[in-house]
């Protein structure tokens, strides 16, 4: 994850509500995403259904994955755009 230029973090009421790996991951994009310059876009979370969003996640702008194929396809394009953007402000070429 260190690695990583975006981390998507997808949110579900068994993850939310688990314990162990998820929360382990969660909190290594937090300290990850502490690391990058404010206003970055590094964390993008997507709940795929009906979940509370944890606490430490909502300072961050979430999207829902879930309802009717015009809505999954708005979240999807608006995904791929901030990828987009994100990749161009890092210089990365297609």
């Amino acid at each position: 994850m260190r690695n990583s230029h975006a981390v998507i973090i997808f949110l579900s009421g068994e993850a939310v509500a688990s314990e162990g790996s998820f929360q382990k991951e969660l909190k290594l994009a937090l300290d990850t995403a502490a690391e990058k310059p404010e206003g970055t876009i590094f964390i993008i979370p997507i709940r795929i259904n009906e979940c509370t969003v944890p606490e430490m996640l909502l300072k961050y702008q979430y999207v829902d994955y879930f309802g009717d194929d015009e809505h999954k396809e708005h979240v999807y394009s608006s995904l791929i755009a901030s990828l987009k953007w994100r990749a161009e402000n890092l210089g990365i070429k297609k």
